[in-house]
């Protein structure tokens, strides 16, 4: 049963909700078989780069190494995902208790990473856009998201780092805060981990930095320190 109040309490509270079983596991394996022609056919960039983040961007500095499908790769050979990224608004919104809207950025808004066997990775960071959604195409025992969630409270003396680790679940839909938690993603090891990016915002606030897809996208260092 679909429990609202459970994922809202744990969006706002922890950060982050996962739904499990949103696609079925049959087009999640015809997506990801897909991925991997386009990818062997050299057909979409690889991301390779570290130390270029900086506070400018909400980055800290880490490695870069994954595969990236922009959002036009995405609507040239996987039309499926814009279909669900845009049927996905009102659960977004419902969850999240925002005017959720969808990116006005045809480059980000809609993304695939994937992460290759072998240190598959993305470095800590804070996101830009205020929802940050993830669709599993793949199920991992390895390279799981990393949250730290900043956790104070009058029984403690200081404020104290919570970290939490969210593994990739074929099918299922993660909704996150990501302006408000630093994550990243553990580096692989023997498995091909396949996430696709749906960034959301609020009718009321689009901001993304001017530098920011030059560096995750290409590895060109921000031109700002903050």
């Amino acid at each position: 049963m679909f429990d609202i109040n459970k994922h809202r309490h744990d969006f706002f509270y922890n950060l982050a909700t996962v739904i499990d079983g949103l696609v079925p596991d049959d087009l999640c394996d015809a997506l990801a078989e897909r991925v991997n022609i386009i990818i062997s056919e050299q057909g979409v960039d690889l991301v390779n780069h570290q130390s270029l983040g900086t506070d400018a961007v909400s980055d800290l500095g880490g490695a870069y190494n994954h595969h990236i499908f922009k959002g036009d790769d995405i609507r040239w050979y996987l039309p499926e995902l814009p279909a669900i990224y845009h049927s996905l608004v009102p659960l977004v919104s419902l969850v999240t208790h925002t005017d959720t809207v969808v990116s006005p950025y045809p480059l980000s808004d809609i993304n695939i990473k994937a992460y290759p066997p072998g240190g598959g990775t993305l470095g800590l960071h804070y996101d830009t856009n205020g929802i940050t959604v993830l669709l599993f195409l793949t199920t991992n025992q390895e390279a799981p998201l990393r949250m730290q969630i900043e956790r104070a409270h009058p029984s403690q003396k200081e404020p104290w780092t919570e970290h939490r680790k969210i593994y990739a679940k074929k099918g299922s839909l993660l909704i996150m805060q990501g302006r408000k938690t630093l994550h990243d993603s553990e580096p692989t090891v023997t498995e091909q981990k396949l996430s696709v990016v749906y960034n959301y915002y609020e009718r009321h606030d689009t901001y993304r930095h001017e530098d920011f897809d030059n560096f995750v996208y290409y590895g060109i260092a921000p031109k700002t320190l903050a």
